[in-house]
């Protein structure tokens, strides 16, 4: 049985940046595989790089910059993820993608794909999404099912 991460990533007092943890609560309330690991990572994803390596496929869920629409629903592959949008780089999935890099090397890197949101707002003090991007979460967890699925 293959074994598959959702690591969730973004900060739960930002506003629509924490619609990786709102993605993580939900997951966790579910009754996954026991094949599936979910975690909350916060912006520290390029630190569980004992937890990523090995793994055959990683999903990781957040918020992405981009010049689409706010609560535009993306699934990317590495290569297609953005991290400089309007001049602004997003240091930790930069940070990430170096961390990918690293573990490719062992040849261990999993299959990995990025799921997530265009956010709205993130520049607010708040642990509540907009109502744009919170009306998001069951398509994003839906396409993880179908990730899961194809993994599995």
């Amino acid at each position: 049985m293959k074994t598959i991460l959702i690591l969730c990533g973004g900060h739960p007092f930002a506003c629509d940046d924490g619609f990786g943890h709102h993605v993580a609560k939900k997951l966790l309330e579910m009754d996954l595989p026991e094949n599936i690991e979910c975690m909350d990572c916060g912006y520290s994803a390029s630190e569980f790089d004992d937890v990523i390596e090995g793994k055959d496929k990683m999903i990781f869920v957040d918020v992405f910059r981009s010049q689409k629409e706010p609560g535009t629903v993306l699934r990317m592959r590495p290569e297609e993820v953005e991290l400089t949008v309007d001049g602004i780089t997003d240091v930790p999935k930069l940070h990430l993608m170096e961390l990918l890099n690293q573990i490719a090397i062992s040849g261990k890197c999993p299959e990995t794909v990025f799921i997530g949101v265009v956010p709205k707002e993130v520049n607010v003090t708040s642990e509540q999404l907009t109502p744009e991007i919170e009306s998001k979460l069951p398509e994003v967890i839906d396409l993880i099912m179908e990730e899961i699925k194809k993994g599995a």
